[in-house]
């Protein structure tokens, strides 16, 4: 067998069957971490089937072929359909040509009687799953050098690329699969201390494996990180793991949020944590004896540039005086949170200047300046080019 490394992302595996002790058996009894494979979940029948693959999008699916409401049959071909590259497993007690026949035209990786199923033939039919999905994920994706090799999860659809069909996408799952989740549930980002992604070392899979025989909890992906999510009863079994966890990795991090009680608090509560990882990998704090209200605060004026800024009314929003507030501020940046959010005014309106073409008032008014005069003279004091200048500059 390939020997399983620690950068190798984990094989999702889909079981699909109707009989409860079939596919309890298999998720119990079958050495998955073995093949670096991991069960996601599993399904009654095709049409559930079919719910949970858009759900986890796993890379195997070991389905029955005689099922209610949709056959293997069915549930195979709209896989292949969405999903050429999945891999697709028979199981069935038929032994009828008939069935492997329309298989092998779907295009299914393998066909295995129920009756005949032994430890050694399940065993190698995963190895060889297992040595080629890995090689699929190994290929190289045709990125240039300045552009990493990695595909974008659903997450970073919505956090780093915008795309509106990706936020759209998580809101119906809130809305009908994952309504769980705003019903009083939590989140943590789990994400490792410094610049580096987060691998998924032993330690994680650990992690991943327990929550993943829980009901109702699920890890989702995005830039080398991972959002953990649960009902508020498994929260404390999350928390006592990630403890162990960071008892072998020092450098594992992460923050909660929750309980979650509606849809637009689930995609805010999302796009926070992931702001304030970036902050924190920004910014080298001098003193981290108040790091999350100094995170927090920064947050806050990155999400406010538009409006006239005050220490006070920061300080109001994270809790504490404002004269407190502006002593840890300058103690963990080395800068005072005037000068603080100059800087990043100027930061954004330059990025503006770059990238859109909204004229000089329009960027004034966005970074909280409603004199475009005073705009124009303040950018030359700090960048020293008009804003004419930086965009020609620029282009």
């Amino acid at each position: 067998m390939a020997e399983n490394t620690v950068n190798e992302p984990y094989i999702k595996v889909l079981i699909v069957d109707d009989e409860q002790l079939v596919r309890k058996g298999l998720r119990l009894t079958t050495d998955w971490p073995k093949h670096h494979m991991i069960v996601v979940d599993d399904a009654p029948n095709g049409s559930i089937g079919w719910d949970k693959f858009l759900e986890h999008r796993p890379h195997v699916v070991i389905t029955d072929i005689v099922m209610p409401e949709m056959s293997g049959i069915e549930l195979a071909q709209k896989v292949r359909a969405e999903a050429p590259d999945t891999k697709i497993l028979f199981l069935s007690c038929h032994k009828d040509f008939e069935y492997a026949k329309q298989g092998i035209q779907i295009g299914i990786t393998d066909y295995i009687v129920k009756t005949s199923l032994d430890e050694q033939k399940l065993d190698e039919c995963l190895d060889r799953l297992h040595q080629e999905i890995a090689k699929q994920l190994s290929k190289p994706t045709g990125a240039t050098p300045d552009e990493p090799s990695v595909e974008l999860s659903e997450l970073d659809e919505w956090l780093i690329d915008k795309k509106q069909m990706a936020r759209n996408q998580f809101m119906h799952r809130l809305e009908k699969e994952w309504n769980w989740m705003t019903e009083g549930g939590y989140m943590i980002h789990i994400f490792q201390g410094g610049n580096s992604p987060l691998n998924r070392s032993d330690v994680l899979s650990e992690l991943f494996f327990t929550i993943a025989e829980q009901e109702e909890m699920l890890l989702l992906q995005s830039e080398g990180s991972y959002f953990l999510f649960c009902r508020s009863q498994g929260l404390q079994a999350c928390s006592e793991e990630l403890l162990r966890s960071k008892i072998n990795n020092r450098s594992i991090c992460w923050r909660q949020a929750g309980p979650i009680t509606s849809p637009d608090q689930w995609m805010s509560s999302v796009h926070r944590l992931h702001r304030l990882k970036h902050i924190e990998q920004e910014f080298e704090l001098v003193n981290d004896a108040h790091k999350e209200d100094i995170l927090s605060a920064i947050d806050y004026i990155d999400q406010h540039l538009y409006l006239d800024l005050r220490a006070a009314d920061i300080a109001s929003k994270i809790g504490v005086s404002r004269s407190y507030f502006s002593t840890i501020f300058k103690e963990a940046t080395g800068s005072s949170i005037i000068s603080f959010i100059s800087d990043r005014k100027l930061e954004r309106a330059k990025a503006l200047l770059r990238s859109t073409s909204f004229r000089a008032d329009e960027i004034a008014e966005k970074v909280g300046i409603n004199d475009a005069k005073y705009f124009s003279k303040w950018f030359k004091k700090s960048a020293s080019l008009t804003p004419g200048q930086y965009r020609l500059q620029t282009k």
